[in-house]
C-alpha cells in the first residue's frame, strides 16, 4: 500500500503541475521551435520535465513520511542533472560542461553507494544513459512510455529476490507515476515536452537505479533490459554517422525509430508504443530466460526492430 502510495503521488503531483510549467515556460518563451530535423511542426514549450522533477520529489518525500528506505544520493543525483539540463533548455550549454557534470554525478553516486569501484562504473554508467535517452527522446511518448517499462522493471527487480531492495522499488514507484503523469501532456499531441530537464532526469534515475540495485544484489541486466533497444538504435545511428563524418551531437532524424515515423508513416503513439512493447518484451526475456538464451533473444528482439525502417521502405 505504501508503495502505491507513493506511485500515486508521483502521477498525481506530475500531472497537476504540467499545466503550472507550461505557463511559466509560454511566458518566459522557453519553446521548441520546429526545424528541418524536428519531428513536430509546432512551437511547444520544452524543460516539461520540470513537472516530473516536482513528482519525484513529492513522491520521495512521502516515501519518507511513510517509513520507506529512500536512496537520497540517487535522488540528488537526479534533481541535479535535471537543473543541468534545465539550464541547457533555456541557454543551450556546450557537450563538454554538460557531459563533465553527468561524469561527476555518477561518480559522486557510485562513490556513495559502494566506494570507488563503482565511481568509475557510475562515471561512465550515468553520460552513456542520460544521452542515450536524450537522444531517443524524439517523439511524442517514447519517453514516458519506456520509463514505464523501466520503473516495473526496478519493481520486480526489487522484491524478486530473496531480500526486499526498498531503495530501489521507490525509485521504481517514482519512475512510473512520474511517467504515466507526464503522458496525457505529450500524447497524442504534445503540449509539453520534456527537454533535457526531463531527459537527464530519467536517465539519472535509470542510471542510479542500475548502481543502486546492482551494489545491493540486484540484477543489473533486469534493470538495463528496457533499454536495449535505445542502446541498438544509438550505437547504429551513431556509427553510420561517423562513417560518413557527419558531426556526431548535431540533432537529426536518422533513429530507426525516427525513420518509423518519416519512412513507414507510422503515429508517433504507434511507434513509441512498438518500442515499448519490444522493451517490455526484452525485459520478460531477461527473467525468463537464463543468459545463454536472454542474449541471442535480445539481439533478434533490437536487430529486427533496427531493420524495420528498411523492410517498410522496400514493401511500400
Amino acid at each position: 500500500m505504501r508503495y502505491a502510495l507513493v506511485l500515486l503521488l508521483a502521477l498525481v503531483v506530475t500531472a497537476a503541475s504540467a499545466p503550472v510549467v507550461r505557463a511559466i515556460l509560454l511566458r518566459h518563451n522557453i519553446l521548441d521551435v520546429p526545424n528541418h530535423r524536428s519531428s513536430h511542426d509546432t512551437p511547444t514549450p520544452r524543460a516539461g520535465g520540470l513537472a516530473c522533477l516536482l513528482g519525484s520529489v513529492a513522491a520521495t518525500v512521502a516515501a519518507v513520511t511513510l517509513g520507506l528506505s529512500v536512496s537520497w544520493v540517487v535522488v540528488a543525483g537526479a534533481v541535479a542533472l535535471a537543473a543541468v539540463g534545465f539550464v541547457d533548455d533555456w541557454m543551450s550549454l556546450p557537450p563538454l560542461p554538460r557531459l563533465a557534470a553527468q561524469a561527476v554525478c555518477g561518480a559522486l553516486v557510485g562513490l556513495s553507494l559502494n566506494g570507488v569501484g563503482l565511481a568509475l562504473v557510475g562515471a561512465g554508467l550515468y553520460p552513456l544513459i542520460v544521452n542515450v535517452v536524450n537522444f531517443m527522446d524524439g517523439i511524442n511518448g517514447i519517453s514516458g512510455a519506456v520509463l514505464t517499462v523501466w520503473g516495473v522493471a526496478a519493481l520486480i527487480a526489487a522484491f524478486s529476490g530473496p531480500v526486499a531492495l526498498i531503495g530501489l522499488g521507490v525509485l521504481g514507484c517514482i519512475a512510473t507515476g512520474a511517467a504515466l503523469g507526464f503522458l496525457p501532456w505529450n500524447v497524442p499531441h504534445a503540449r509539453l515536452f520534456l527537454g533535457d530537464s526531463g531527459s537527464y532526469l530519467i536517465g539519472a534515475l535509470i542510471a542510479g537505479g542500475v548502481l543502486l540495485g546492482s551494489s545491493q544484489g540486484g540484477s543489473a541486466a533486469v534493470l538495463l533490459a528496457p533499454l536495449a533497444l535505445h542502446l541498438g538504435d544509438v550505437a547504429l545511428t551513431l556509427v553510420r554517422r561517423k562513417r560518413r563524418g557527419a558531426p556526431l551531437m548535431v540533432a537529426h532524424r536518422e533513429h530507426a525509430y525516427q525513420r518509423l515515423v518519416s519512412v513507414a508513416g507510422l503515429s508517433h503513439v504507434v511507434v513509441a508504443l512498438l518500442v515499448a512493447g519490444a522493451s517490455a518484451v526484452v525485459l520478460l526475456v531477461w527473467l525468463l530466460l537464463p543468459p545463454a538464451g536472454s542474449v541471442p533473444a535480445t539481439v533478434a528482439i533490437v536487430a529486427l526492430f533496427l531493420a524495420l525502417p528498411n523492410l517498410t521502405e522496400r514493401t511500400s
